[in-house]
């Protein structure tokens, strides 16, 4: 991971999870949301310090930049494969 390249990514999400811990919401379902979002950031963060972010927990592979950059919370392979498949994206990179 060439840390330049996810250098805005990675401000994109330290900014979000500070607007996430500052959200409130009284309605449930939403405040469950919220705290989902918040554990998938807390989590992208913490693959930054670990140098882990951008790679694949289940196959190690290097996620593509294209898709962090569509969801920087993304974790695996299976997820851009889910991408790929509902946003109707074509991509020609072999999985």
């Amino acid at each position: 991971m060439a840390v330049n390249q996810y250098e805005n990514i990675i401000q994109e999400l330290e900014l979000t999870l500070k607007e996430l811990e500052n959200s409130q919401s009284e309605n449930p379902i939403v405040g469950q949301c919220i705290q989902e979002e918040k554990k998938d950031v807390q989590q992208a963060l913490h693959k930054v310090k670990t140098k882990s972010f951008g790679y694949c927990e289940l196959s190690g592979e290097e996620i593509p930049f294209e898709f962090i950059k569509i969801n920087p919370t993304i974790q695996n392979m299976d997820q851009v494969n889910e991408w790929l498949r509902y946003g109707k994206k074509q991509w020609t990179t072999n999985y």
